[in-house]
C-alpha cells in the first residue's frame, strides 16, 4: 500500500507565447501540472487548492477524466489565477507579461482532518507564505517538499528561509539557487541550500540536466547528477518543473519508508521525473500530460535507462 500526497498549487489559466506559436487561455498553474504528471504513477494523491467563479467546467471534467479529483478544490466568488508568459528562441528565458491573483490572493487554506494526515506534503510553486501555511497545516506528513521561485526568494527572503527549514525537499533551478546562495556556482549553491535545512536538494538544470544532493544523518553529502532527456523539439517548457516535482513525488508514494525512502529510490524518482517533464515541452501546456499513457512512459523510462548506464 503506497502513502497519500498531498498536492498544493496553483489552478490557472494561462497564456502561452513562445517561438513556436501562441496558446490562449489553457488551463495550467502549478497544482494542475504536478497533479497531472503525479497521476500517471500513482493514485494516492489529492489536489488541493482555489478557483474562481470563471472556471469552466469543462476544466474539471478533463482532470476528473484522468483521474485527479476535483473534490478538494475550493471556488470562490471572482477571477481564476491567471498567467500570461513570453519564451524566447532560448526558452530557458520567459518574461511574466502578466499575472492576476485573483481568489488565490484572499483565500485561507483550512485543510479538514483527512487531508492534514497526507503522508507526503507537496507545496508547489505558489508563494512562500502560502506554502509554509500548507506545510503547517500537514501535521501527519512524514516528508515535505516544496519548490521555490526567484522573485520570491528576492522579494520573501525571511519566508524563503523559513520555508526551507520546514522541507526534507526543497527544488530549485540553477538561477534560483544561485540567487539564494549568493554565489555563481551551482554546485556551491545546491551545498549551501543543504545548509538552510534539507535534507535533499534538487538543482534543475533546464536543457543541461538536475543534480540531487544528499546530506546524511552523520552529515556526509552524495550527489546524483542526471542528464536530460534529449528533445528535439520543444514546444512549450511551461509547466515541466511542476511536472518533474509532480512525477517525483508521485513515485515517492510508493517507496517513502516513514520519510526516508533509499538513495536508490531517489534516484529513480528523479530519472522518471525527468523523462516526464521532457515530454511535458513537445506541445503546449498540458496537452502532453493528458495524452502520456503509462506504457509509454514505461517505454521511455527503458529508453532513458538504456541512454544513461553502462556496465
Amino acid at each position: 500500500m503506497s502513502d497519500k500526497a498531498l498536492i498544493y498549487g496553483t489552478i490557472a489559466i494561462d497564456t502561452l507565447i513562445t517561438p513556436s506559436g501562441r496558446a490562449n487561455s489553457v488551463l495550467g498553474g502549478s497544482g494542475i501540472y504536478a497533479a497531472l504528471a503525479a497521476r500517471l504513477i500513482t493514485e494516492d494523491m489529492a489536489l488541493v487548492g482555489v478557483v474562481g467563479s470563471d472556471f469552466n467546467t469543462t476544466y474539471s471534467l478533463a482532470m476528473e477524466a484522468r483521474g485527479v479529483s476535483m473534490e478538494h478544490v475550493a471556488q470562490e466568488e471572482g477571477q481564476t489565477f491567471a498567467w500570461t508568459g513570453r519564451y524566447e528562441q532560448d526558452m530557458n528565458n520567459r518574461t511574466t507579461v502578466s499575472t492576476v491573483e485573483g481568489v488565490q490572493e484572499k483565500w485561507v487554506m483550512n485543510l479538514s482532518p483527512e487531508l492534514r494526515q497526507c503522508r507526503l506534503a507537496v507545496a508547489t510553486n505558489v508563494t512562500p507564505p502560502l506554502q509554509c501555511r500548507m506545510l503547517e497545516q500537514c501535521t501527519g506528513a512524514v516528508f515535505r517538499m516544496a519548490d521555490f521561485m526567484k522573485s520570491w526568494i528576492i522579494r520573501e527572503r525571511e519566508y524563503t528561509h523559513t520555508l526551507l527549514g520546514m522541507v526534507d525537499l526543497a527544488l530549485m533551478n540553477d538561477e534560483e539557487a544561485r540567487e539564494y546562495a549568493g554565489t555563481d556556482d551551482s554546485l556551491a549553491a545546491g551545498y549551501k541550500l543543504l545548509e538552510a535545512g534539507p535534507r535533499y536538494v534538487i538543482v534543475k538544470h533546464g536543457s543541461a540536466g538536475s543534480t540531487l544532493f544528499h546530506r546524511s544523518a552523520d552529515g556526509s553529502i552524495k550527489l546524483f547528477r542526471c542528464p536530460a532527456w534529449p528533445l528535439v523539439n520543444a514546444v512549450d517548457p511551461t509547466g515541466a518543473g511542476d511536472s518533474y516535482m509532480g512525477a517525483l513525488a508521485g513515485y515517492l508514494t510508493h517507496c517513502l519508508n516513514n520519510g526516508n525512502p533509499s538513495w536508490d529510490d531517489m534516484k529513480r524518482g528523479v530519472a522518471m521525473a525527468t523523462v516526464v517533464a521532457a515530454c511535458v515541452c513537445e506541445k503546449f501546456g498540458t496537452v502532453s500530460l493528458f495524452a502520456l499513457q503509462r506504457r509509454e512512459l514505461a517505454r521511455r523510462l527503458e529508453a532513458f535507462r538504456e541512454m544513461t548506464t553502462w556496465d
